[in-house]
């Protein structure tokens, strides 16, 4: 026995009388050793685990079996050459220690347009909410691999990412027939989305870095939501009330309350304590998207995460829970406010959800829950009924609310609190604001609207 390249070495003797005969014999144990090398048992090797052997030209190869790729597929392996088998033995046990430290071997295949598919339907809707996850699809369909999408994700570089910002602003989409130019804010938010995704890729040991990170963040040029004066206000809840609007009360909600558009449209009536002056924001009205080839009616409808709170409505609209617990509050409703729910309700036309504000369906459809379409084009024509020439968006009105309170010299902690906000328990910390001190703080606002047609409609 002796040890050679690495590797022992038994002589096997064998003896014979003639030199025909000795060839035979050696012959029919050469045959007997390869037939139980093939019979021995080999055990399936698993990734990370490596082989070597030589080939027929004489050079040897040793090979670390990868992980499959994502979403499944054929497992490859990484191979290591060298004509000295001790050399190959070396470089397998570098493969297999950057495999212990996290250091995969990357599948030089893979693009990044096939690790976001991956991550958008396998890891990040454990992550984010359906909404959120909406977003995040549309900006890598439509900014992300547009641009970027072909290249290997082993292989990307900063570069990469500072010339998909490029290739974005230089990038339109088409909205009413008309194509737009993407905004600075796109820009952002596609930067947010590959950041994230590459953070997982790391985690997953598809990628060595984050090459997002190396990166600066584009420079957002600001898209101020806008505010309406107390005049302005005022002026849209009257004419919205002498014309008359159906969704008066819920323009006055918006602006009064300072509610989120979700918040405000999910409400049901079994939350709104008129004889208490006050409303639970518990839920919020939300569209979800729906599985492929699943019913408007069946209630697993809904394309969601294992163990998501939601209450199925119609077609793709649910309630869910607001995001944070500072969002779902129990909130004062002023007097005028509560005066105009209360005739309102008498007028209100049945929903099976008891919500508060509905939509006209199409023909013969009945009635559905609000989208915030539908809801965006109602609050521009309410803007331009009142003869304001530059309507602001729908989520104007909490900017609205917030700085008539301030107008009205209302606390931040109340207005932080009565708004929702989570900043309560981030920048001046969490303190309970009670509710008469709330009430008392909308009262302020109704004084500073002065809506007295308001506080007695006619019936």
């Amino acid at each position: 026995m002796e040890l050679r390249e690495g590797r022992w070495f038994e002589t096997i003797v064998v003896e014979a009388d003639t030199k025909a005969e000795l060839t035979k014999r050696v012959a029919a144990v050469k045959r007997t050793l390869k037939q139980l090398e093939r019979e021995r048992p080999k055990p399936r090797r698993m990734p990370g685990e490596g082989s070597i052997f030589q080939r027929g030209d004489g050079m040897w190869v040793g090979q670390l079996e990868l992980e499959p790729p994502p979403g499944g597929g054929r497992a490859r392996s990484k191979p290591v050459y060298s004509k000295d088998r001790a050399t190959v033995v070396k470089k397998l046990a570098q493969l297999k220690a950057d495999l212990a430290k996290g250091m995969r071997q990357l599948d030089q295949q893979l693009t990044v347009a096939e690790w976001l598919e991956h991550w958008s339907t396998e890891i990040a809707p454990g992550k984010v909410r359906p909404h959120v996850l909406k977003s995040y699809r549309s900006a890598i369909r439509t900014r992300i691999v547009p641009a970027i999408g072909t290249r290997k994700l082993s292989q990307l570089e900063p570069q990469h990412v500072r010339h998909m910002h490029k290739h974005i602003l230089s990038s339109t989409y088409t909205r009413n027939g008309q194509q737009h130019p993407y905004s600075t804010r796109s820009v952002e938010e596609a930067h947010n989305v590959l950041s994230a995704a590459l953070g997982d890729a790391v985690s997953e040991g598809k990628a060595h870095r984050n090459v997002a990170e190396l990166v600066t963040r584009p420079q957002v040029l600001s898209e101020s939501h806008g505010a309406l004066t107390s005049e302005q206000a005022r002026a849209v809840l009257l004419s919205a009330l002498r014309e008359p609007d159906p969704l008066v009360t819920r323009w006055a909600a918006g602006l009064m309350l300072g509610g989120r558009q979700g918040e405000l449209l999910g409400l049901q009536w079994d939350r709104v304590f008129l004889e208490d002056g006050s409303l639970d924001l518990a839920w919020q009205l939300e569209w979800l998207p729906l599985k492929k080839g699943a019913e408007p009616d069946d209630p697993k409808r809904f394309d969601v995460p294992a163990g998501f709170e939601h209450v199925p409505l119609w077609r793709g609209a649910a309630l869910t829970r607001p995001k944070t617990s500072a969002s779902q509050r129990v909130i004062p409703l002023p007097e005028p406010l509560a005066a105009i729910l209360e005739v309102y309700r008498e007028t209100w036309q049945p929903n099976p959800w008891g919500l508060v504000w509905v939509a006209q369906g199409a023909r013969g459809q009945g009635v559905k829950p609000i989208s915030d379409v539908l809801d965006r084009k109602g609050w521009k024509k309410a803007q331009q009924r009142a003869g304001i020439s530059e309507p602001v968006d729908v989520h104007a009105m909490r900017g609205t609310t917030a700085t008539l309170l301030l107008e009205a010299g209302v606390d931040a902690r109340v207005i932080q609190a009565i708004l929702g906000h989570a900043s309560v328990v981030t920048t001046r910390g969490y303190q309970r604001v009670d509710l008469a001190l709330a009430r008392k703080a909308l009262g302020n606002l109704h004084g500073l609207l002065d809506l007295g047609e308001m506080s007695q409609p006619e019936k």
